[in-house]
């Protein structure tokens, strides 16, 4: 929870492109701890380390690709990010169970060390962030390099617009903003809500807990191998998202994702009840399988993904580095929560109640997805 707002203060003074490079030095130096880790502590320090880099990229990624998108590809480029978290979810569920720690702190290493060398060397600053630093020409330098043409002008005359018009504002402390100006609050509260709903829907616990519930569920496959079908199906639902979010409208994927995800979570919840009854399920064993592959496809394709971006495009600019923090950190807290507590509540009640909360928040999804989200697809952030 704290991460964040330290990303976003290095964000604000030293630029997207050098605290993305900086925070991915905790995660190389606690994959190295991990390669040569024998006592429990180790990997404490290890995963806290891990997790700095993760928290960073959660918070300062979906800023930095709304930023150097176009108004085309914003909802593509944003969700490059779910996109490759599902393919290294796929790849620990095939190489994990072969390998030894050491081995896979190896592995690891391997793409965040060719991030820092290929990002660092190829990959410019947000235009956006030397525009709001006074740097015009790094800025023009940056979307010819990003848009790989010299004539940027159009482009460059859009931002430095939304620009100047945050300027206007520039001298306002941001938390002062955050709290006095109704446009930007409505903006924080609409993009924390879909946070706090998607956090709800039960991703964490889905994901965390497949193999015990699926164990659970005495499916016909293994755990292990029904974890690996469903990472497999998470990582095909976000590719085929990523090809066609820009030709519909983003509030209809997250209606169709909400309204999907609500019934699978009361089929899921009507199955393990039955089973609690003692109810011969064997007929219906695959249900679970079916119902997490659905899940997977309907989280990725709508809410899962779209709650990252949705931030990134209706905050105002002045305030989206501190105002994206605090949705990311709320909801971090709150995946917290749920990762913790419901565990608790499957033991004393058994799985059925879990989901049919979930469900719960799923019906709520549904309701201010359609009543309060806006459309913001193809348009620029000066439209927004």
């Amino acid at each position: 929870m704290v991460c964040p707002f330290v990303a976003e203060f290095f964000s604000e003074k030293i630029g997207r492109k050098r605290t993305l490079i900086l925070f991915s030095l905790p995660m190389i130096v606690g994959n190295f701890i991990t390669i040569f880790a024998n006592r429990i502590v180790h990997f404490y320090v290890a995963r806290f380390l891990i997790g700095l880099t993760e928290d960073c990229i959660f918070s300062i990624i979906p800023v930095y690709s709304a930023e150097i998108s176009e108004n085309h590809n914003r909802g593509t480029i944003g969700a490059m990010l779910l996109l490759f978290i599902s393919l290294g979810h796929f790849t620990c569920s095939l190489i994990l169970p072969h390998v030894t720690i050491s081995v896979f702190s190896i592995l690891s290493l391997i793409p965040t060390l060719l991030f820092v060398l290929i990002f660092g060397l190829l990959v410019p600053e947000s235009p956006y962030f030397y525009l709001l630093n006074g740097k015009s020409d790094e800025a023009k330098g940056s979307l010819r390099k990003l848009r790989e043409k010299h004539n940027v002008e159009d482009e460059f005359e859009e931002i430095s617009k939304a620009v100047v018009e945050l300027r206007s504002s520039a001298e306002t402390n941001a938390l002062k903003e955050f709290f006095s100006v109704k446009s930007s609050l409505k903006a924080f509260g609409l993009a924390l809500t879909l946070m706090m709903l998607q956090q709800f829907t039960g991703l964490i616990y889905i994901i965390d807990y497949t193999q015990k519930i699926f164990d659970s569920a005495a499916t016909p496959l293994a755990g292990d191998v029904s974890i690996i079908l469903v990472t497999l199906v998470q990582v095909i639902s976000i590719a085929s998202f990523t090809n066609i979010i820009e030709r519909v409208r983003r509030s209809i994927f997250l209606l169709v994702s909400a309204i999907i995800i609500f019934l699978l979570q009361i089929a899921m919840g009507i199955f393990f009840c039955l089973q609690q009854l003692r109810v011969n399920l064997s007929l219906i064993s695959w249900l679970p399988v079916v119902c997490f592959m659905l899940y997977i496809i309907a989280y990725r394709a709508g809410i899962g993904s779209i709650s990252y971006i949705f931030p990134a495009e209706v905050l105002q600019p002045n305030v989206k580095s501190l105002e994206t923090t605090i949705v990311i950190s709320l909801g971090l807290l709150v995946e917290f929560g749920i990762a913790t507590l419901f565990p608790m509540v499957t033991n004393s009640v058994g799985f059925f109640i879990p989901f049919w909360i979930f469900a719960c928040a799923s019906c709520l999804a549904i309701a201010f997805i359609w009543l309060y989200v806006p459309k913001t697809t193809g348009k620029s952030f000066l439209d927004i």
